[in-house]
């Protein structure tokens, strides 16, 4: 469990200070990427003409921007540290790492979709819809795919027996 606790949190200061951290010049390529995917692929969820780059129309006086904090890598950087700090085979962590990014971002999508939906009713609704229940949202989407990296991974009765009996040996 130790193990983990430490190599999780090296994973979360690896992935943020090489993907996120505003001096990284990685960061900046890989944001604004994602924050381009993101906000094309709500684009299509959107009414035509309510949606110019990264802006989402409201009125004309209200535009919801999505900007890195908002392009979903967030989350999918807790889940991938958590996924490489567990012990399983390369394969299963690669395959997760995969999937997780792949969910996480239609379930960011959905939860941009949701968020404007809120606005467009109420203006005074984006806190709500953003800060609790869309990132609510986002969290539990993570730790149901961890669980779930968890119950599928396989557990190599090798490894297993090996430390077993380098335990009985010590006694």
């Amino acid at each position: 469990m130790k193990n983990f606790i430490l190599s999780y949190w090296l994973g979360i200061v690896i992935l943020f200070t090489l993907f996120y951290w505003e001096q990284s010049p990685l960061s900046f390529h890989i944001n604004n990427f994602q924050v381009n995917i993101t906000s094309y692929f709500t684009s299509l969820l959107l009414a035509p003409g309510m949606m110019e780059a990264n802006k989402i129309f409201i009125s004309s006086s209200y535009v919801l921007v999505i900007e890195k904090a908002c392009n979903g890598l967030i989350p999918y950087f807790f889940f991938l540290a958590s996924i490489a700090a567990f012990p399983s085979t390369l394969k299963h962590k690669i395959k997760w790492a995969i999937v997780g990014y792949l969910f996480i971002s239609a379930i960011n999508l959905f939860r941009i979709w949701f968020v404007t939906q809120f606005v467009l009713e109420e203006k005074n609704n984006f806190s709500l819809a953003h800060d609790y229940l869309g990132n609510g949202l986002l969290i539990l989407t993570g730790l149901i795919l961890f669980t779930s990296f968890i119950k599928t991974r396989k557990i190599n009765t090798e490894e297993i027996t090996s430390k077993i009996s380098s335990e009985i040996r010590l006694f």
